[in-house]
């Protein structure tokens, strides 16, 4: 099936731009007389040698996946659905994509299938709990999940990227203030003050020190740390060994590692309780899981824990084994067990889990400005001391 850039008129006479797939000019033609399109002309989409991925953002997909779900529930065809969609869609990424899957689902793939052909656009979790929720006959109950599971995911982002805007902002002025003062005002009092009788205090020796590594060392100053991060990533990327350390190892950071575990566990309760309540089985849970916390040690925990439940353990006794989840969760686990009620018990723990990151998120944002106050008062107190300490020394020990 190739792809085709099409412009066409509606029925309104207004011109249409776009993508879609078919087997020949004829089969575009025809699949767009069925949304009442004309067909102007089109041309081969180019195949480039790197193929640009196609994405849409979250808010985008969350939009499409209230909209479907409003279609869903209200009784409407998936393939009426998403050409109805499309038809109201802007010209963009997103039309293109939805007209790309109604036209995959009009050929007779399903659903699921349809959204499994946009990987960039649909993660592998996505479809599964699309795919769930054809085989259960709850496909409108799993994309208001997946519609309320996304916009969590983008209030966090949005809050998050929020509270650190500030300080990001306040730290990049201060960081040039700081280098303007090194670079250009301390070399400028250097000479005056080595020149002063008197004793120099290490303090002043330190900040001169400073000034001189960063005036002219600057360019290994800025590269190494660059250099660093991208050594760091390549290291990462091609290591696994590497990569199950350092995701332990973040998870060991003072202050932002507790938030970071909070946050992967969260993530995982979340999405094991979505994945439950579609109808999926527990070790499938578990496996599709271990793919989405983002953290390589905590998935290869959970891996031992899908083989302990494998074995016939039960669910709580297998995380308990894990060591990461506290108390509180296991018990709720165990009650869900016993009652027979697991997925309420697994929508508790995702509410638990939920509620104890935004707090751990508001904590953290809390002590962020304190923290970037305090620091910035130490550098100045430092750099003035350091420059006007020796001169108030030599103004005491005149004599008029």
């Amino acid at each position: 099936m190739a792809r085709y850039r099409y412009t066409a008129v509606d029925a309104e006479g207004r011109r249409l731009t776009g993508l879609a797939d078919a087997d020949n000019e004829d089969m575009l033609e025809s699949r767009l007389a069925q949304r009442n399109l004309t067909l102007v002309r089109a041309r081969p989409a180019p195949q480039r040698r790197f193929a640009v991925r196609t994405r849409i953002g979250r808010r985008e997909l969350i939009h499409f996946c209230f909209q479907m779900e409003q279609m869903v529930n209200a009784g409407i065809g998936i393939l009426d659905g998403l050409r109805d969609y499309a038809d109201a869609l802007p010209p963009g990424a997103l039309r293109d994509v939805v007209a790309g899957v109604a036209d995959r689902v009009e050929t007779g793939s399903t659903f699921s299938e349809a959204l499994a052909a946009y990987p960039t656009v649909f993660p592998a979790l996505f479809v599964d709990l699309v795919r769930a929720g054809e085989r259960s006959g709850e496909l409108g109950a799993v994309l208001r999940h997946l519609t309320e599971s996304l916009k969590w995911q983008d209030e966090m982002i949005a809050r998050t990227r929020k509270a650190l805007a500030y300080p990001a902002f306040v730290a990049v002025i201060v960081l040039g203030v700081v280098a303007f003062l090194m670079v250009y005002v301390v070399p400028q009092v250097t000479d005056f003050i080595l020149s002063m009788e008197g004793e120099v205090p290490w303090y002043t020796h330190l900040l001169i020190a400073v000034s001189h590594t960063v005036a002219d060392d600057w360019p290994w100053l800025l590269g190494v740390p660059v250099m660093a991060v991208v050594a760091l990533k390549l290291l990462l990327a091609r290591s696994g060994a590497a990569r199950l350390w350092f995701d332990a190892f973040t998870l060991r950071l003072p202050v932002i590692g507790p938030v970071l575990e909070k946050i992967v566990m969260a993530r995982f309760a979340h999405y094991f309780a979505l994945l439950f309540q579609a109808g999926l089985p527990v070790l499938e849970c578990f496996q599709l899981c271990c793919g989405v916390v983002g953290n390589r040690h905590v998935a290869q925990a959970l891996e031992r824990a899908r083989r302990a439940v494998a074995g016939g353990e039960a669910v709580s006794d297998a995380l308990d084994a894990t060591g990461l989840f506290p108390r509180l969760v296991l018990r709720l686990l165990r009650i869900g067990e016993r009652t027979g009620d697991l997925a309420q018990a697994l929508a508790n723990v995702n509410y638990f889990y939920r509620r104890d990151v935004d707090e751990a998120i508001e904590r953290l944002q809390s002590l962020i400005e304190p923290a970037l106050n305090l620091i910035i008062g130490l550098l100045m107190g430092w750099v003035m001391l350091a420059v006007m300490g020796p001169i108030y020394d030599l103004i005491g020990q005149l004599r008029f």
